[in-house]
């Protein structure tokens, strides 16, 4: 008896595979493609994230022992070989910092503005702003920090640019507006910070530069005249 059971639940083991067994072995086959698929796109989601890691800490260091020339050689690999990352845009930083102390101001605003328009973390728009803005600001173009800003939220960095923006409008010889932004900066800037107290001086500044409104002339009334006989 147990035998004909054993034979029942073969028989219906191998009829319900023949109609079934394609597709259930399809679906593990699937499955184990899945399975290795994620684990080869982890593994090299890790190495390449190693591999960006330990080329900025080389650049780091170059910049640290003031080795320029292979810095910027490290800084545009990183910049091409991993061009849309955090890596990127900080190396990115990096190149329009060496720009400018090689006064290529054309070419550190050039690659700035080319990502600030197609980096397409917005946490790090900001960032890059700071930095063109700060380039702007020593060729002396305080109009075009004010045009860079606009619309735009600072998320994170909201002290400094206020500060920027200050700075901005002072040169435009905005006291005024200076002010409001000297303020905004010192609202969200850590109390007792280097940069609060820099804004600080730069507000005591303002107060020779505020308008003078113009006083009015007194004119001495005129007394009526009148017919004398």
């Amino acid at each position: 008896m147990e035998e004909q059971w054993q034979e029942r639940e073969i028989e219906l083991f191998l009829g319900f595979w023949r109609s079934h067994g394609r597709s259930i072995a399809i679906g593990i086959v699937a499955a184990l493609v899945i399975v290795a698929g994620y684990r080869v796109w982890r593994y090299e989601s890790r190495a390449r994230g190693e591999r960006m890691s330990a080329a900025y800490t080389r650049l780091e260091r170059d910049l640290g022992h003031h080795h320029f020339g292979v810095a910027r050689t490290e800084a545009e690999l990183i910049l091409h070989r991993y061009a849309g990352s955090a890596y990127a845009v900080f190396a990115a930083l990096t190149l329009a910092k060496l720009d400018a102390m090689d006064s290529d101001w054309t070419e550190a605003q050039a690659l700035l503005r080319r990502e600030v328009d197609e980096h397409a973390d917005p946490a790090l728009r900001p960032l890059i702003r700071i930095r063109l803005a700060r380039i702007l600001l020593d060729q002396n173009q305080p109009q075009a920090v004010l045009e860079l800003f606009h619309g735009h939220n600072p998320g994170a960095y909201a002290g400094v640019t206020a500060w920027l923006r200050g700075r901005a409008e002072r040169r435009l010889g905005h006291p005024l507006k200076a002010h409001d932004d000297f303020t905004l900066a010192l609202d969200n800037l850590p109390p007792g910070s280097g940069l609060g107290r820099i804004v600080k001086l730069e507000m005591a500044t303002l107060a020779v530069m505020q308008p003078v409104k113009p006083k009015l002339a007194h004119k001495a009334p005129t007394k009526p005249t009148g017919d004398h006989s």
